[in-house]
């Protein structure tokens, strides 16, 4: 499917990839200040702290940007360009644990570079693109392995509040900001459709979860809450997904 709706589509979920992020960084240090008692509150820590852990990972993910799309320029061989990239992510990726960084947002910024700097960046995403499904296959092969069926209860009463709100809250901002900048009628009705499927980023945060000290007692409820909101998802989304795209007419085109 290829179309200004589609398009339109897939910018926003990048953008509202990149701003699960941020937001990530700000809400977790927030929730682990006031789970750790209001007397240990620090604005520097709930704000300031995150700030620059999100315009590092910013600067990080620029400077690996540029300099990949500029060595690339000198590979012709995909296996040669396939190592190159796996290792670029790969340093991006150990840069920001030493620093305290998040890997997720530096690679997103990357990936942004390379795509808007490169004149022929197909050849990039093509190497990635024939080693993306074992790739996929072992990351939630590692996600599926934090199940609890002891906690799946609560976890499951907290997975449908998750997807409830997420919905509602999909549907109802798609309707407002399609408002507030005059988008088509398309858009308005049908985009909030296309922003219901999660997984990658949604998981990839969930199992950050971890790190955080305070988080200890409900991190297993935490993880299993949203890894079954992920499934859910996956199995309601793709028929949403595939109704929008016929509703505007972008079924099945290829330019």
């Amino acid at each position: 499917a290829i179309g200004p709706f589609t398009t339109t589509l897939l910018a926003i979920i990048v953008l509202d990839d990149a701003i699960a992020v941020m937001a990530y960084a700000v809400g977790s240090n927030v929730a682990e200040s006031l789970i750790t008692g209001f007397q240990n509150i620090s604005w520097y820590r709930m704000l300031a702290v995150p700030a620059v852990d999100i315009i590092g990972s910013i600067l990080l993910g620029t400077v690996l940007g540029f300099g990949l799309t500029y060595i690339s320029r000198f590979i012709k061989k995909k296996p040669q360009l396939l190592a190159v990239v796996a290792g670029t992510i790969f340093l991006c990726v150990g840069i920001s644990n030493a620093l305290g960084l998040s890997s997720i947002l530096a690679n997103m910024t990357m990936g942004f570079i390379v795509v808007n700097r490169m004149k022929h960046n197909e050849d990039m995403f093509g190497v990635i693109h024939n080693i993306e499904g074992v790739i996929f296959a072992m990351f939630f092969t590692l996600a599926g392995a934090h199940f609890d069926l002891g906690v799946i209860k609560t976890a499951g009463l907290l997975a449908a509040v998750i997807i409830l709100a997420r919905f509602a809250g999909k549907f109802v901002g798609v309707r407002v900001g399609a408002s507030i900048s005059h988008a088509s009628p398309e858009i308005k009705k049908y985009l909030s459709f296309g922003l219901f499927p999660k997984a990658g980023v949604t998981i990839g945060l969930a199992m950050l979860i971890k790190e955080h000290q305070a988080f200890s007692n409900i991190a297993s409820i935490m993880i299993n809450a949203i890894l079954a909101s992920v499934i859910i998802n996956e199995i309601i989304s793709p028929p949403l997904t595939k109704y929008m795209i016929f509703k505007v007419g972008e079924a099945g085109r290829r330019e």
